[in-house]
């Protein structure tokens, strides 16, 4: 079945067929992966454009909304987002700006920060859930509930392994 993938698969055939200690299968399903992962990434922030925001700044959003209080400090959100602390404060820059959370002191230590949801943000996300609930199921409805669950553990085995490979 030809795809946007179909280029890239056909080059890493071609290259196959001159080199004979080239690791096909692996280079494959890398760049496959990579490829799958880039066009639900650009999904995501097509759907989101409209409402001015984009896949990160929606699950910093998703992530306070979960917390006690709705707070969170800075060092937290980057740690849950996978990011870096710089981005993280260029996060939280933009979701301040939007008027969807405040940072504040804490009140027992005035040098640690914390960032609070606000109404505003509360309201944001309220009315942004149903449509991106629903452009979720349109994606993943391709697979059956057994295949979700096989994808979900082939995806977990390989971030293990990456991860142990890391820390090697």
């Amino acid at each position: 079945m030809e795809s946007s993938f179909s280029p890239t698969e056909n080059i890493l055939d071609t290259y196959n067929s001159m080199q004979s200690d080239f690791p096909h299968e692996e280079v494959k399903l890398t760049r496959l992966s990579m490829h799958t992962y880039t066009k639900l990434l650009e999904y995501r922030n097509k759907n989101f454009k409209a409402k001015d925001i984009n896949e990160t700044l929606f699950m910093a959003l998703v992530i306070l909304n979960v917390q006690e209080n709705k707070s969170i400090q800075p060092s937290e959100l980057s740690l849950a987002l996978g990011s870096s602390r710089t981005n993280a404060t260029r996060i939280a820059d933009d979701l301040e700006k939007k008027g969807w959370i405040v940072r504040k002191e804490s009140g027992s230590d005035r040098r640690c920060l914390h960032l609070f949801l606000t109404d505003a943000g509360q309201a944001f996300l309220d009315n942004l859930f149903p449509q991106q609930n629903a452009n979720l199921l349109k994606v993943w409805s391709v697979f059956t509930d057994e295949e979700r669950q096989q994808l979900e553990h082939l995806n977990r085995k390989l971030l293990t392994r990456l991860e142990a490979i890391e820390q090697a």
